[in-house]
């Protein structure tokens, strides 16, 4: 986006296996000294800016805490924890959150484990997994040497693991060197939609494997099949079942080498327990391909190691890091996990209230004469003959309720829908017999408004002046829908020299990050330096993103894929440097894919004269589209500030080109104000405070087109503020 009409500074701040040999002793690295408390806090806030979606809480853990590769199970109410390590380490909690040191399982080594790892170290057990089937508690754990194949998976179980009644269960799959193409570490037991075991394991070599149990013996019985592989390493697989699905979660890339591991946690799935398993763009992880969960952060490096535990209702991830404020010691981590409504696994916790997979989804149709819903049927043999679809105007299915019965097909084209209407969806069916499959059997797998004329966000920007240390520019924006999103990413800073910013004013060497919530989840300095830099190049010309200058090899930029969620993105200046930088996130995708950015919020410290906040939009497509924008002032109070620290009285102008056409003071001074009231909480905005009648909004029907947006303060008042659009179709 190009701000050339405005020549104004905006000073923005954001408050508030193939395994690897493991050493004795942490390799020491140079550690960057940790952000500050209250950067930290900075950050954090940006995952407020749509409050449809709050993070997962990451479990605040303590006690003995060191681990690698964890696996979960909570008996009655007490938490147990198996981990890699001598013996097999066990650890307790009686909440979950204070860990304790137990016994480990094994005292001594079992003489079969040396015929299958002659090599191995000594009495070192590997990625054990803990489950409950049947009437006994079954704990999977692998030997092996490092580098080879040479590995064997082992099995104990007991009817209780507080009693300790264990009992060996002896072998139960091997791999030699030269012989075998898999490896036989990192098993995981999993149930299929029949209630039958299956094992799950593999490392590096030929990916990862399953093969169905006896549930007699619970070895295996039939032949091994490959379901993922990845040339740079994939392992530690667990298969969990929900929404109708199977979920393949794996640990890719190196582990074990402290803050240096380059470990993340990826996933796909599939509606068969042998997959085939695709991630969120449809690609097949047997080809290499996996959506990514979690990547290493600030602190804690190469997540990995996972399990993905389910506690009555809700699920949990537990997983290893390493503590780069430990000298990279691998830690325990436990995490609330989420479905978002395509019933993909997220960090982001569903709004209140919000239709959760696979009962219903929901959409909103901007200008749109068309909707189109299309599904899979349920994964556990019901063999359905024909689907009901009901539609309605709450997630409720109480208002403006309409019934559309339907054959065998699995997805409907629904033409009687009405512009600027959100809708919710929800499908059951019958089998031969005239039995009903319940809702949650069923996956609503696309519901996207079809219409030419749906209009959406396509490029969001703001300029700003970017400081160090708290004061580095950022910025937020959120993916709704129920598909990926390929995004462009940009810090423009040496380009800006044609938009009339001097040499000595502009960022000469910016560098981004891009978070989901805590997790740093890209980051470049050069863009040139990318591997994609030529689709960067041709992406941005197909979508009509500003040229850099042709010198320009010192702008960053990422060419991304990210799933519906809550996003921000940092730039900073390399070598500490400081000056004017433009932050921009395009579209690029096509219309209709499914997805779209619905909000996007800078937090600024609004002064004066050029110190006063901007930022821009772009609206495309072929209909007027409503939008909520809001500079929000004393409401921040609420969130930690200090009330001389807020802008007291802010006010608005939106600019079209250099025209103003509209302006605000006070929100409630809106002929409108009612239904900024009621549209607010419809789309989820955070509500003002009740004593807050001096923030300024605008609720306004715009056809596309490119709009800026300036906040300051009346009678020239400086302080932080909070400026914020939001899609309100």
């Amino acid at each position: 986006m190009n701000f050339s009409f405005l020549a104004m500074r905006v000073r923005a701040i954001v408050c508030d296996r193939r395994r690897e040999p493991r050493s004795a002793t942490p390799a020491k690295t140079f550690r960057s000294p940790p952000p500050s408390r209250t950067l930290l806090r900075l950050v954090f806030f940006l995952a407020t800016i749509a409050p449809a979606a709050a993070w997962a809480a990451d479990w605040a853990l303590t006690g003995a805490l060191g681990a690698h590769d964890p696996s979960i199970i909570k008996e009655g109410n007490m938490w147990w924890c198996f981990t890699t390590g001598a013996g097999l380490p066990v650890k307790y909690s009686a909440d979950g959150l204070d860990w304790k040191q137990g016994v480990p399982l094994f005292a001594a080594e079992l003489p079969w484990w040396r015929t299958y790892a002659p090599q191995m170290a000594p009495l070192d057990v590997w990625a054990p997994d803990i489950q409950r089937f049947g009437n006994r508690t079954w704990c999977y754990y692998a030997v092996s040497e490092f580098g080879t194949n040479n590995s064997a998976i082992g099995l104990k179980s007991c009817t209780s693991i507080a009693a300790g009644d264990w009992r060996d269960d002896g072998f139960v799959i091997g791999s030699k060197s030269g012989v075998d193409a898999y490896n036989a570490i990192d098993p995981n037991l999993t149930i299929d939609a029949a209630g039958n075991p299956w094992l799950v394991f593999g490392s590096w070599f030929d990916g990862i494997e399953i093969v169905a149990l006896d549930p007699a013996t619970m070895k295996p019985t039939g032949s091994v099949q490959r379901i993922a592989r990845r040339a740079n390493g994939i392992e530690g697989s667990n298969i969990v079942r929900a929404n109708g699905y199977y979920y393949l979660f794996v640990s890719i890339d190196l582990c074990c080498q402290g803050v240096n591991s380059t470990y993340k946690i990826s996933y796909g799935r599939s509606t068969n327990i042998t997959g085939p398993y695709v991630d969120q763009n449809g690609a097949a992880m047997l080809n290499g391909a996996g959506s990514l969960l979690e990547v290493g952060g600030d602190r804690w490096k190469g997540p990995g190691g996972q399990d993905v535990y389910q506690n009555g209702n809700d699920w949990i991830i537990a997983r290893h890091a390493y503590d780069a404020t430990m000298n990279g010691l691998p830690t325990l981590r436990i995490s609330d996990l989420y479905w978002d409504s395509a019933a993909w696994p997220t960090f982001i916790q569903p709004a209140a209230g919000a239709p959760l997979p696979p009962a219903s989804a929901g959409a909103y149709a901007s200008g749109a004469t068309e909707v189109t819903v299309t599904w899979i049927a349920p994964a556990n043999g019901f063999a359905p003959t024909g689907y009901t679809l009901e539609r309605a105007a709450d997630s409720n299915f109480t208002n403006g309720l309409t019934t559309f019965n339907l054959g065998a097909a699995t997805s409907y084209v629904d033409t009687t829908t009405a512009a600027n209407t959100i809708y919710f969806y929800r499908l059951s069916s019958v089998n031969s017999a005239g039995a009903s499959a319940p809702t949650t059997a069923m996956q609503v797998q696309t519901l996207s408004a079809n219409g030419s004329g749906a209009s959406r966000f396509v490029n969001i920007a703001t300029r700003a002046f970017c400081g160090t240390g708290n004061n580095v520019t950022i910025g937020g924006f959120v993916i709704a829908g129920g598909a990926a999103k390929k995004v462009l990413v940009r810090g423009v800073g040496p380009s800006l020299a044609g938009q009339g910013i001097g040499a000595t004013e502009l960022l000469a060497d910016p560098s981004i990050e891009v978070h989901q919530g805590p997790a740093v989840i890209a980051s470049n300095d050069n863009w040139t330096d990318n591997a994609n830099a030529a689709e960067i190049t041709s992406v941005s010309a197909q979508i009509g993103a500003t040229a850099l200058a042709g010198g320009d090899t010192k702008s960053a930029a990422l060419l991304l894929t990210l799933s519906p969620g809550v996003y921000s993105f940092i730039a900073s200046g390399k070598g500490g440097g400081s000056g004017i930088v433009l932050l921009e996130v395009y579209d690029a995708d096509a219309a209709g894919s499914g997805s779209a950015f619905v909000n996007i919020a800078t937090r600024a410290d609004c002064t004066t004269g050029n110190g006063v906040t901007i930022g821009g939009f772009v609206v495309a497509g072929g209909a007027p589209k409503n939008v909520l924008i809001r500079a929000v002032g004393p409401t921040l109070t609420t969130q930690g500030l200090g009330q001389a620290e807020v802008l007291a009285n802010p006010l608005i102008e939106l600019h079209q080109g250099a025209a103003v056409i509209a302006t605000n003071d006070n929100w409630s001074d809106n002929a409108n104000a009612a239904q900024i009231v009621t549209t607010s909480a419809r789309i989820g905005a955070t509500p003002l405070a009740s004593s807050d009648a001096n923030s300024a909004a605008l609720l306004l029907r715009l056809p596309p087109g490119v709009y800026s947006f300036i906040a300051s303060g009346k009678a020239s008042t400086t302080g932080i503020v909070l400026v914020e659009v939001y899609d309100a179709d």
